[in-house]
């Protein structure tokens, strides 16, 4: 093999690379920015050559690092399609979950793509056996290329050239592959530049309640506001009668403003859980739960659990998920109960824990309690994908999440019965964590709002409900305000 054959080869690599990459959405008109041409060069450069070191074939290290381009650019767009956001650095994480459980992912993936991402499993490790040069030459030619492109890329001032976090305007500007690099080293520098951990919080009031129950209930939303996208008869609107009678109960009332559409429950129950604005976390609001391992002092239970609070963290699902089996103890929760506190048979149109029965379990661990307890639980019965099966497919689907939606608030109106005939003083907190997504009926849309109701029970003569809009972090120092007699944070 010519000495020059493999620096050929990567030039055609470059061209067909930005070629692919250019698909990315959303677009941008005119010719691009430099950046974004180095950005693309050194990346695909880096690439090239990590294929070329491994196998030592010019053409098939510009083959697969092409095809790993196309992928990339394919899902970013299914993404951007199915949740409002296109691929983020964060989503790497998403292959474990996805591994672990990918029931949760494999609804978005068109069946060519299944099969596309199976085959091109089985074949990667074939091609790079069969078409390994035992040739030394190539094999240092593309260390060398890996280790330039990666020295040019780890030379690029990432901070300066993305000093603030706006995934979709940065696409256009220094491409998919290139904001996904840059916006890792920005989140990096961040933790880098952050203390440990966040200072302890030393509660200024005791507890105001003998129980406390929030609710984030997966996928929780008024169907008013997801029909509205579409041509729905006013009268064929489901409605929701526990939410309803709670909004009248309510001391407050309104629009949870999460920033998720269909996914990135993790961001909601972070700002709840943590009080912490996502504006105020910059890169780190992608995925706050990648680093809320040092801000557990500012949690709920932290402060309510200093306060005098026994603290339980209610979840009928895989608590691998988010690290919450290190997480919620780390917080403050004395108490876990998991997914194998539920016997639940998985079946059609029901594959998760009903929220009856978690509402139950709720009612039996507030009954128990001695004395002041806060309870937080998190639902898994609407969480999709839902069944589209037969010629209406989308449709399908949204009436399955309706009956599920139907079923939350049954749980809704049985938490509010419930706490009011235990005769104590009680405060009820239910919040959705985001809107459905299901391609073909629930698109994303700027609006994204989930409600929310805070439900004093037990204490005299209720006030006036107060229909309030709020951010998660706002909700999670009302709930404060509420629960702890004279706390002025």
């Amino acid at each position: 093999m010519q000495l020059w054959f493999p620096f050929v080869t990567l030039g055609a690599t470059v061209i067909s690379g930005f070629l692919v990459e250019s698909m990315a959405r959303p677009c941008i008109s005119g010719f691009p920015p430099l950046r974004r041409c180095l950005l693309n060069a050194l990346l695909t450069g880096a690439q090239y050559g990590a294929w070329l070191a491994l196998c030592g074939t010019p053409v098939l290290a510009a083959v697969l690092t092409t095809a790993l381009t196309l992928c990339l650019v394919i899902g970013s767009n299914i993404k951007l399609s199915i949740l409002g956001e296109p691929m983020l650095f964060c989503d790497v994480v998403a292959a474990r979950s996805f591994l672990q459980h990918p029931k949760f992912y494999l609804f978005s993936i068109p069946l060519s793509g299944r099969i596309a991402v199976v085959g091109g499993m089985i074949a990667l490790p074939v091609m790079l056996v069969v078409f390994f040069t035992p040739a030394l030459l190539p094999h240092i030619a593309g260390g060398c290329l890996l280790i330039a492109g990666m020295l040019g890329l780890w030379a690029i001032p990432a901070t300066r050239w993305v000093p603030t976090p706006d995934a979709q305007h940065d696409i256009g500007r220094l491409g998919l592959p290139g904001s996904l690099f840059l916006y890792w080293r920005c989140w990096r520098h961040e933790i880098a530049m952050q203390p440990e951990a966040a200072p302890p919080v030393t509660p200024s009031g005791k507890p105001a309640y003998d129980i406390v129950i929030v609710i984030q209930c997966e996928s929780f939303a008024r169907p008013g506001d997801l029909m509205a996208q579409q041509a729905h008869d006013p009268a064929r609107i489901p409605v929701l009668p526990a939410l309803t009678r709670a909004e009248t109960m309510a001391s407050h009332w309104g629009t949870l403003h999460v920033s998720g559409f269909g996914a990135y429950t993790m961001r909601t129950e972070y700002g709840v859980l943590f009080g912490q604005e996502e504006s105020m976390l910059g890169f780190r609001a992608y995925d706050p739960f990648l680093t809320a391992g040092r801000d557990t002092a500012l949690s709920l239970p932290a402060i309510m659990g200093k306060a005098g609070y026994d603290c339980t963290f209610v979840h009928p699902h895989d608590l691998r998920f988010y690290a919450r089996a290190q997480l919620m103890p780390a917080c403050g929760f004395s108490h876990i109960v998991g997914e194998e506190a539920f016997p639940h048979t998985a079946r059609p149109g029901m594959p998760y824990v009903e929220d009856m029965a978690l509402a139950q379990e709720i009612g039996a661990v507030a009954a128990k309690a001695k004395g002041p307890a806060f309870i937080y639980a998190v639902t898994m019965e609407n969480h999709g994908p839902w069944p589209a099966t037969g010629p209406n497919g989308p449709q399908t689907a949204f009436d399955h999440y309706l009956r599920h939606l139907q079923n939350s608030d049954r749980m809704l109106g049985t938490l509010t019965d419930m706490l009011s005939q235990m005769g104590k003083k009680g405060l009820l907190v239910f919040f959705g964590d985001h809107r459905p997504s299901i391609p073909g009926m629930i698109i994303p849309t700027p609006q994204r709002g989930t409600p929310y109701v805070v439900i004093p029970v037990g204490t005299g003569t209720p006030a006036a409900p107060m229909k309030q809009d709020l951010t998660p972090a706002q909700l999670h120092h009302l709930i404060l305000r509420n629960t702890l007699g004279g706390y002025a944070g």
